[in-house]
């Protein structure tokens, strides 16, 4: 299955601006989330599987027969809150598209790498560089 990169933004941004501090999200939680809906549930389950490896998540994901059968995260790590920061802001996360589409493959830690880029290229040409 392939990394849905929009997925990867729009889960991460779900579970920042939604899950208060002290409370769990659930599977069910992210399938029932309307930022959301747009993802099947196996973009969804697949998703949160590769972000828990990431360690952008405080996360428990419950796999049983290769399948995840639960996921409860709480809130996000240091990392994945740069991460997060790196590509929030919509026209960084459209020129970073415009890159990563141009591409075969990218890994989530490579978006970030290449928002950083976007960004530090909006910075030289607000500066004058």
């Amino acid at each position: 299955m392939r990394l849905n990169q929009d997925a990867v933004r729009d889960i991460m941004l779900f579970v920042e601006s939604d899950l208060e501090f002290d409370n769990f999200f659930s599977l069910k939680d992210f399938y029932e989330a309307e930022v959301l809906k747009k993802y099947g549930q196996d973009t969804i389950k697949y998703t949160l599987l590769k972000l828990s490896e990431t360690n952008y998540l405080h996360s428990n994901p419950l796999i049983s027969n290769n399948n995840l059968r639960d996921f409860s995260t709480g809130m996000l790590t240091w990392e994945g809150h740069e991460f997060l920061d790196t590509i929030r802001d919509a026209q960084v996360w459209s020129k970073t598209k415009i890159v990563t589409n141009k591409l075969e493959s990218v890994s989530i830690g490579m978006l970030s790498r290449i928002g950083t880029g976007v960004i530090n290229h909006m910075i030289d040409k607000t500066m004058g560089f």
